[in-house]
């Protein structure tokens, strides 16, 4: 058996259908299995332990360069079995332009109906179960069952080494040092920004929260901001308040971390070592719990944004805490912005609250 699984988009969403390889060879341990994901998770899925091969698909490339590289993975790897759970259609086309014998996933754009034979129809908008469960439960044509009472036993995993995190941590103190910051410390990592619709906390909010964590904590801790380059806009409101004159007594322990200057796995390595990860519904966040570390969520209260379906998996789930402002929302796709009474929401989790759900995961 030789299995190709289509999620070639986001990064947390590829982290929650990889449990998928987990549970097939649970099921038949010889099957080969292939992920075809999008460039910028792939250091995610080095060295997994239950996914054989990850393949790239560049969805942005012209057309016709992308279908012969398409092409080119189903012909080296030959599947027998196909699954589209998100990301570019292309493969679906391929899948059936090659007749792989089963070709599943989840139906719900017009491709998968034309081209999976194996497909499941899933309402994923009335949030009935984690995102990590309806893919579990796309399996279920192949003769696999998912038990609710699994959720804990299928939770996504990232495979780092001891000498992975010991050179990433050097490579990060050296950073350090030529940034003025103090090494030795340690770290509570914050995460502000964030792509897509989804409701966030206030950039502004992030940056107070340093300010009451390090009242909490007096010179205990770094605090590693960190970002990517779309971020700009997050990183502005933090430093608002972090680069106040009044905060300038913390500039030697604050850090802006840019997650892809050393690479993802480099970033990975030096956040498995935080003391704590704050966050909302993010691709780091993701990250953050599968390595264990303690993690406080902040989640939106719209109903295909919320945490029943997107909060982040840790196999220790008092290590995790999340944070929805206490509303009761009516919309299910998206903000009704000022149409809503409830309008900016967000800003109902109060800096306080956070603070005290961090103390509640952190080891101290």
């Amino acid at each position: 058996m030789r299995v190709l699984i289509n999620r070639s988009d986001a990064i947390g969403d590829s982290i929650l259908t990889s449990s998928m390889a987990k549970m097939i060879k649970d099921k038949f341990p010889d099957a080969k299995i292939t992920f075809l994901i999008a460039a910028k998770s792939y250091d995610v899925f080095k060295d997994h332990p239950y996914i054989d091969e990850v393949k790239i698909y560049h969805r942005n490339r012209r057309f016709y360069t992308k279908i012969n590289e398409v092409i080119s993975i189903f012909r080296e790897f030959k599947p027998t079995h196909y699954f589209y759970v998100g990301g570019g259609f292309m493969p679906n086309f391929v899948s059936w332009l090659f007749r792989i014998p089963f070709r599943g996933g989840l139906k719900s754009r017009w491709h998968t109906y034309l081209f999976l034979n194996k497909g499941i129809r899933q309402k994923r908008s009335m949030v009935d179960m984690h995102e990590m469960e309806y893919n579990l439960n796309l399996l279920e044509p192949m003769g696999i069952e998912y038990n609710y009472l699994d959720k804990n036993k299928y939770s996504p995993e990232i495979s780092l080494t001891q000498t992975e995190i010991d050179e990433g941590m050097k490579v990060f103190n050296h950073d350090l040092v030529e940034a003025g910051i103090e090494t030795g410390k340690k770290m509570i990592f914050i995460h502000p920004g964030m792509t897509g619709h989804t409701l966030n906390w206030s950039p502004r909010n992030y940056g107070r929260l340093v300010y009451k964590l390090e009242q909490k904590f007096p010179e205990q801790f770094i605090f590693v901001i960190s970002y990517t380059p779309s971020d700009h806009v997050y990183l502005s409101g933090i430093k608002e308040i972090l680069e106040k004159k009044e905060n300038e007594y913390l500039k030697n322990r604050i850090y802006y971390f840019n997650g892809i200057k050393h690479g993802l796995r480099q970033y990975m390595s030096v956040l498995s070592q935080a003391s704590l990860f704050v966050g909302p519904s993010t691709g780091t966040t993701h990250i953050a719990a599968v390595l264990g570390v303690p993690v406080v969520g902040l989640y939106s209260p719209i109903k295909i944004q919320s945490a029943l379906r997107w909060g982040p998996l840790s196999k220790n789930t008092e290590k995790t805490k999340l944070l929805v402002p206490d509303v009761i929302c009516g919309e299910v796709k998206k903000c009704a912005e000022r149409a809503c009474p409830y309008y900016e929401c967000m800003g109902k989790i109060e800096v306080e609250d956070v603070v005290k759900q961090a103390i509640s995961v952190m080891e101290l």
